[in-house]
């Protein structure tokens, strides 16, 4: 479903700024006090420092995935079954294959 786009932020009228309601409560700001981006001043931004290549250790590349076979998914997955109906939990095969296959990768990676 597609959202509304966002509207505007609206400020509150000027006139009810630092009046009380009926129950004593201030409702608005103290006139006194000045907005906050008037009070903060801009702050500077440091020029980025030159970057060192031949200082730094190349990348190290990323682990190769490892696909476990489709035995070992068929295997862990009727365990993750067969726990899935002791504990009465919602699911399916697909969604019991696809955590098993999901987790002998994890494992792999460790």
């Amino acid at each position: 479903m597609p959202r509304k786009p966002k509207s505007p932020v609206q400020n509150k009228p000027a006139d009810t700024a630092g009046t009380q309601s009926a129950n004593g409560k201030s409702n608005g700001a103290d006139p006194k006090k000045k907005p906050r981006a008037a009070a903060a001043p801009a702050k500077k931004k440091k020029p980025a420092a030159p970057k060192k290549s031949a200082d730094k250790k190349p990348a190290a590349t990323p682990k190769a995935t490892v696909e476990p076979t489709d035995e070992q998914i068929r295997l862990r997955a009727y365990f993750i079954a067969e726990r899935r109906h002791q504990l009465s939990l919602p699911g399916d095969s697909a969604h019991d294959w696809i955590e098993a296959r999901r987790q002998l990768i994890d494992e792999a990676q460790r």
